[in-house]
């Protein structure tokens, strides 16, 4: 049997190998697996010795040899290497299975793709992925982590704009949010509070300097956080959250709870973040924390329809706020 797994998305490539490696010994116990990496020993004595480990003595057993890199190969390991496919695909049984893993692009073009297309039981292609496939991407992943764990419609895109299209980070902070909300819906607040792509001590003191109406520190700090970020949009949707905290405690400010600890009671806000915002909450009056959520609001729903840079609208948010 021969399985060909190749693709430009190298995390998933190596996800499925080792699947792979794993379900051949569960259904085997006594099976071996041998691993050849020709990105480092790709020399002709090194591909003979790989090949030798294919052959089947009087007692053969089940055995699984794993070829990484195969295309790394020069061009006279590669001609042994083909030759002897050649007499591989003609063997109507074998207890020898051979799994070529190609974390990367290939050319279709290439004799050893031609080879490996034309004869492999089965290729898995694994591409990068793409921004137009990401959200569903995310839902199957984190269904696989935890079947009864979902997002908000919110949290989503938070998340979505967040992560990228790194696939290994997509994975590790699924996990990080299904291990803090076991079974749980997953909400705004939850992936500012643990993805951590913007800082939310920067966007806190960014919005306190435009309390005090310092417009140029306010632009200095937002705009060194953009580059430094995941890009401007996780930082509009940070910057919506934190004035939604205050306009959570400018109305219990109003209704006469000046405390900290009360504060954070019923708002479930840490108490020293609570202190923070009551530090800063004679500089934003009730009518003009609405005034900027309105203005969030409005900045999301025109970058959603393409209406807008998302550079113009932080700007833009800058000076009106």
């Amino acid at each position: 049997m021969i399985l060909f797994i190749h693709g430009g998305d190298g995390f998933l490539v190596n996800e499925r190998r080792s699947i792979l490696q794993k379900a051949f010994i569960r259904k085997y116990s006594q099976a071996e697996i041998f691993v050849f990496d020709f990105e480092d020993q790709g020399t002709s004595d090194d591909v003979r010795r790989s090949l030798a480990v294919c052959e089947e003595g009087l007692f053969a057993s089940k055995k699984m040899v794993v070829f990484l890199h195969p295309f790394e190969l020069g061009e006279v390991s590669e001609k042994l290497l083909l030759d002897f496919l050649k007499d591989f695909t003609k063997k109507n049984e074998t207890e020898v299975t051979l799994l070529f893993v190609h974390p990367g692009k290939i050319k279709k073009t290439h004799p050893l793709a031609k080879v490996l297309i034309k004869y492999a039981n089965k290729e898995e292609v694994f591409e990068k992925l793409e921004e137009k496939n990401k959200n569903a991407y995310i839902k199957r992943e984190l269904a696989t982590i935890d079947a009864e764990a979902r997002f908000s419609r919110e949290a989503l895109q938070i998340f979505s704009l967040s992560i990228g299209l790194d696939t290994a980070r997509i994975r590790t902070e699924l996990e990080k949010l299904a291990t803090f909300k076991p079974g749980g819906v997953f909400e705004e607040e939850d992936i500012h509070l643990l993805i951590g792509s913007v800082s939310e001590n920067v966007i806190f003191e960014a919005l306190d300097a435009l309390g005090r109406g310092d417009k140029k520190r306010s632009l200095l700090l937002f705009h060194r956080e953009a580059s430094d970020a995941e890009g401007v949009y996780p930082l509009l949707s940070m910057c919506a959250w934190q004035v939604r905290r205050l306009l959570l405690v400018r109305e219990l400010f109003d209704k006469g709870i000046f405390r900290a600890s009360d504060i954070a009671l019923q708002t479930k806000m840490p108490p020293f973040v609570a202190q923070k915002m009551l530090g800063t909450i004679h500089n934003f009056s009730i009518a003009r924390i609405k005034r900027g959520l309105m203005t969030l609001s409005r900045f999301d729903t025109e970058l959603k329809r393409g209406g807008m840079d998302p550079s113009v609208a932080l700007d833009l948010f800058i000076w009106r706020f």
